[in-house]
């Protein structure tokens, strides 16, 4: 999007913002006028959110300037149209600028209004956080937690809502210099990640489900994320449902190969269970639509996802996530399944950033299955599973030579001079207007993004796939293909200034080590799926 498009709306704007694309929106905002719409309360509000987003980005020096700067503007379309969230904006941020006395003022007069009943519908939820919001600001923490309490009690699924409290509440408590520990009692249950073996008798399943949900009671789970193959997966998989919790599910492959790969070999019992449990899941998606053999590399895309997903859910919902494998031994390491192992380590490689740590149920054998750990390889030997970046100055290049030709002077050739001094890629491949470049793995294709996305210039966009293409060696060179490659073209398309525009399956696999650094937000989707927009966190 270039400020020659038709001017944005409020919600775009917003959900730009929201991206971290924050300069972009401050653009966007003035160029549709909204800057001058002294009679919007609507306007008038996103203009505070703005200030308030550039305030916690700001160096200390300027961000009570740009706190109060907020507070008026929330102030401002409070008195055009009064509403509980504008009023309890106006207080907290009106404190957080550093005049505390006035804030405290408008935290109780907004306390008195809300005693009168005369103020515009708002939902239980929030009436009651909003109340707790302004006992905080006055310092009362017992009462504050007895309305938080309340909060939750009244929609104890509203889990988003919870989150956005449990982060403004915490902003207070950091500017009063006080624990925020105890606000861990109203945080959401766990997310958990989960996965095991397939060697699982149908007679042994319903012992080992009253195992797993012996687990997911005491860790309060309230959402799981992984596959549906025979055994413990959809062992686990059940218990889930059974508790009320939420299925995400994540399938290497599409649902009917998977059944036919995963599922249909083992029997009967777990053919009927997949189908009861996947009519039930919250959501489920395939990452490929491979067909035919097994391929372990689709297997392990599907995992990546699986647990990036189950770490960026938890960091939404200000929770932890939890892994809960079953293993065929209670020894050392995972038992002999290589795909179990590979959960297993890949998730405890940063079991504190984003993580609450690990659960191994042992369960030994009981059905004929071979592990994999003792089968020869599998799939197809021309697959390769990486992430592929486009980068490339914006706004597009024209189609003259001599556009082309500025372009590369003043922009290309300098991006590609700053990213010599990061990772180096793979593979590098050349695109109309900039650079693809492909990473073995997440980690690496992060960083390089990250310089990119940290020089001198803003208007740099890059867009970011993690998927299968194949390799193929012809003529001494190796040529690469696959719908992973032609997923960046839409990507490179809606991308953002300042930020990483990543498919699901990046902004999940980046997750698995990097949720606790990552801003990450979903901004939208187009036809490959969810998009999310990927930058540092201002602490980072």
């Amino acid at each position: 999007m270039t400020l020659s498009a038709p001017p944005a709306t409020l919600a775009r704007i917003v959900t730009v913002a929201r991206a971290g694309s924050l300069t972009h929106a401050l653009a966007l905002f003035r160029a549709a006028g909204f800057d001058r719409a002294d009679h919007d309360p609507a306007a008038l509000a996103v203009a505070g959110r703005l200030a308030k987003d550039q305030a916690l980005r700001a160096p200390a020096a300027e961000r009570p300037a740009l706190l109060a700067r907020a507070a008026a503007a929330y102030a401002a379309a409070d008195a055009l149209a009064p509403q509980p969230y504008t009023r309890i904006n106006q207080a907290t941020l009106t404190w957080l600028a550093g005049d505390r006395a006035a804030g405290e003022d408008l935290a109780r007069a907004v306390l008195a209004w809300l005693d009168t009943g005369n103020h515009p519908p708002e939902t239980p939820y929030w009436l009651a956080a909003t109340r707790a919001e302004a006992l905080l600001l006055l310092g009362d923490r017992a009462a504050a937690g007895q309305w938080l309490g309340q909060a939750i009690a009244r929609q104890p699924d509203a889990w988003e809502d919870q989150a956005a409290t449990l982060r403004q509440l915490g902003l207070i408590l950091v500017a009063q210099g006080t624990d925020a520990g105890w606000l861990d009692a109203y945080r959401p249950g766990r997310v958990i990640h989960f996965g095991g073996h397939l060697g699982i008798a149908d007679t042994a399943a319903a012992a080992l489900g009253t195992r797993v949900e012996a687990v997911l009671a005491e860790q309060r789970v309230i959402a799981g994320h992984g596959a549906l193959a025979a055994g413990a997966d959809l062992v686990v998989a059940a218990a889930l449902l059974a508790r009320g919790a939420e299925l995400h599910v994540v399938l290497p492959t599409a649902p009917e190969s998977f059944v036919a790969q995963s599922v249909a070999p083992y029997g009967g019992f777990w053919v009927e269970l997949y189908r009861r449990v996947a009519d039930a899941a919250t959501s489920l998606q395939g990452v490929t639509t491979l067909g035919g053999d097994y391929q372990p590399l689709a297997n392990r895309l599907a995992a990546d996802v699986a647990m990036g997903a189950a770490r960026l859910h938890a960091h939404r919902l200000e929770t932890a996530a939890v892994q809960v494998l079953v293993t065929d031994s209670a020894g050392p390491g995972y038992g002999q399944g290589t795909a179990t192992a590979y959960l297993g380590e890949r998730w405890c490689e940063t079991a504190g950033a984003g993580g609450a740590g690990q659960t191994c149920l042992a369960e030994p054998r009981s059905a004929p299955v071979a592990a994999s750990g003792t089968k020869p390889a599998e799939g197809r030997r021309d697959l390769r599973l990486m992430t592929w970046l486009y980068l490339a100055p914006i706004p597009a290049t024209g189609p003259s030579d001599a556009a082309f030709a500025a372009r590369v002077d003043d922009a290309l050739t300098p991006l590609l001079h700053r990213l010599d001094a990061g990772p180096r890629p793979d593979v590098m491949l050349s695109a109309a207007d900039g650079v693809i470049a492909g990473f073995a793995e997440v980690e690496p294709a992060w960083d390089y993004a990250a310089l990119a996305l940290a020089g001198a210039d803003p208007q740099v966009c890059v867009a970011g796939h993690y998927g299968l293409v194949h390799a193929i060696a012809a003529g001494g060179a190796t040529t690469f293909a696959g719908a992973a490659l032609a997923r960046l073209e839409p990507l490179r398309r809606a991308a953002l200034p300042g930020v990483l525009l990543a498919s699901d399956t990046l902004a999940a696999s980046l997750c698995v080590r990097h949720s606790h650094d990552l801003l990450v937000e979903e901004i939208g989707e187009d036809d490959g799926g969810a998009l999310y927009a990927i930058r540092r966190r201002p602490d980072q």
